[in-house]
């Protein structure tokens, strides 16, 4: 576990659920990036040094919004693999 990051749930097996907009105010948003993981059925938080670390699930009501990130940022990916 680590200290820098919100505590895990369920006696510290369970990695925090937190809303997009707590996430962009947490003081420890700059260490980290968000992924879609599909092995836990959604987007989570984690580590950007130790990336298989999950700081936290992101809230599945703002699952819409990270949707329409991801997809835009697909495409742009895809559009610039193409030049």
């Amino acid at each position: 576990m680590n200290q820098k990051y919100p505590p895990y749930t369920n006696d510290n097996t369970t990695p925090p659920t937190v809303s997009l907009r707590d996430y962009d105010d947490a003081e420890w948003a700059d260490t980290t990036c968000v992924d879609y993981r599909p092995d836990l059925q959604g987007y989570v938080i984690v580590d950007l040094e130790q990336t298989d670390y999950v700081v936290a699930h992101i809230d599945k009501t703002d699952n819409n919004v990270l949707d329409v990130i991801f997809k835009s940022a697909k495409e742009t990916h895809a559009k610039q693999q193409q030049q």
